[in-house]
């Protein structure tokens, strides 16, 4: 899911502002702030996106410095879209405007939509903004059909059509718990318990989701169908079915939806499938098998309920800082409490941002590597001194194999290596540019290099991953109990 949407929501609804009604005479003061800020994360992305069209075109290649600099102001225009959010819902009272001004609060879904439109606002507009730009910097774009429409369609589609199902979900069952049961509320774990059982709800039914938001369709029956059923029988993974996803030939990607055999679902680009031969395409697909053999969707889920834990401690630590704001509030002469409010609120914002960004994206780059080797055993003949190479496929002696039994071998290594490097060069991307999720394309490259030229070393970097997962599992436990018992103590439910 988009990381920048899940922060939109947690600024919207995740942190409480100032209450009460905005003064009649501020109102259209508001909303032309509001305006303004729209129009001003508009204007950047607009810039930015034509500049670099205009400089691949005048240049009649892609540099990149030019793929540099576009990255990185893409990254600048979404940490402005938030931070430009943030101020219209806190500092605006966006909020405000919408629950008193109007009298929408406490209609269902209405009043929370209404609050979160901004976002989507800025959301689409920076998404046309950008489009030239994208369009320009990613190999044969002329080829490209459907224009703007056809991609803020996809995008929509992709990025808000995957996460809104979430969002009403959890916002219906909080509007409606609220009149039915008021004083659920109350009690300190009813927030834990209720994102708990939704995070569980949407891992079950997450494949429902994905198809709902992305269009896809079955990959049709011949060679890479047949390769790679029969590679998947070979190791043992279980799917409902391989779906072809239509991206308009923009992206080149995989993925894969759905904790449970029976209801699973690996996706494909159909720009994958016309870019990539049938081993790179199978490898690509093994890397998809690797985050499911290695319980990664699991972890994943476990990961986000066990942060809650480490989320009350951090409430618990920021409201010890409160006196600290109240001081700073009579210093400035701000009305009552609002100082210490949206201090503290920062300060929350702030150091969930480092945990996310330092914890679960170091584990989310180990999970990458993890995949990558699973990817390139999936295409390896399990013999550590080919060539000659006999393909697994081919091989009657690899026709029933355990999943964790796999070997590497050189061609392999290779094969996978260069898949990852077509996926940076189908998407237009830096090799060297850094992901906090995937880590660089360069690195990945590099650190399957290393693994083909000392390949007993890959037991060694399986270990490690092995106790990173209990190490970090045992402290969320530990925040998990210890934020329980903080509730207890303190006389909650």
């Amino acid at each position: 899911m988009p990381v920048s949407l899940l922060i939109a929501l947690l600024l919207a609804f995740g942190v409480d502002g100032p209450r009460g009604r905005v003064p009649a005479g501020d109102v259209a003061t508001v909303l032309g702030f509001m305006l303004g800020g729209v129009a001003l994360t508009a204007a950047l992305a607009f810039g930015l996106g034509f500049w670099a069209a205009h400089r691949v075109s005048r240049a009649g290649h892609v540099s990149n410095p030019v793929r540099r600099r576009f990255t990185l102001g893409s990254r600048l225009i979404t940490v402005l879209s938030l931070v430009v959010y943030a101020w219209i819902i806190h500092s605006l009272g966006w909020s405000r405007l919408v629950l008193s001004n109007w009298g929408l609060r406490g209609w269902i879904l209405l009043d929370d939509l209404a609050i979160f439109f901004p976002f989507l606002a800025i959301q689409v507009l920076v998404w046309s903004g950008l489009f030239a730009g994208e369009r320009a910097l990613r190999v044969g774009a002329g080829d490209l059909a459907g224009g703007l429409g056809r991609h803020l369609v996809l995008r929509t589609r992709q990025s808000i059509g995957l996460v809104m199902p979430v969002i009403v979900l959890y916002l219906a069952r909080h509007d409606l718990i609220d009149k039915v049961w008021p004083r659920w509320a109350r009690y300190q774990v009813a927030e834990p318990l209720e994102v708990s059982v939704l995070g569980a709800l949407v891992l079950l039914i997450s494949p429902v989701f994905v198809r709902i938001a992305w269009p896809t369709h079955s990959l049709p029956p011949g060679p890479l169908r047949e390769r790679l059923e029969s590679a998947a029988d070979r190791v043992g993974f279980k799917f409902t079915d391989i779906l072809v996803w239509d991206t308009g030939n923009m992206m080149v990607n995989a993925c894969v939806t759905g904790i449970l055999p029976g209801f699973r679902y690996v996706l494909l680009t159909d720009a994958l499938i016309e870019t990539m031969t049938p081993y790179e395409a199978a490898a690509v697909f093994g890397h998809e098998v690797g985050h499911v053999v290695h319980r990664h969707l699991l972890y994943f889920g476990f990961f986000f309920v066990g942060s809650l834990g480490v989320l009350s401690l951090m409430a618990t630590g920021v409201e010890s800082t409160a006196p600290m704001f109240d001081w700073l509030g009579r210093a400035l002469s701000a009305p009552s409490g609002l100082v210490s409010e949206t201090g503290q609120g920062l300060a929350l914002l702030i150091l969930l941002g480092v945990y996310f960004w330092v914890v679960f994206g170091r584990l989310s780059r180990r999970f990458e590597r993890q995949a990558d080797v699973f990817g390139a055993k999936f295409v390896s003949c399990q013999t550590a001194v080919c060539p000659p190479h006999i393909e697994p496929d081919l091989a009657a002696s690899e026709s029933s194999q355990s999943a964790h039994s796999l070997k590497l071998c050189p061609v392999g290594v290779r094969r996978f290596a260069d898949a990852l490097a077509g996926v940076a060069i189908h998407n237009g991307l830096d090799p060297a540019g850094r992901s906090w999720r995937h880590g660089s394309i360069a690195s990945r490259l590099d650190f399957l290099g290393w693994l083909e030229r000392n390949p007993a070393a890959e037991q060694s970097f399986q270990t490690s991953v092995f106790r990173f997962r209990v190490g970090l599992g045992l402290v969320l436990l530990l925040a998990v109990v210890l934020s329980i018992m903080s509730s207890l103590w303190s006389g909650g439910f």
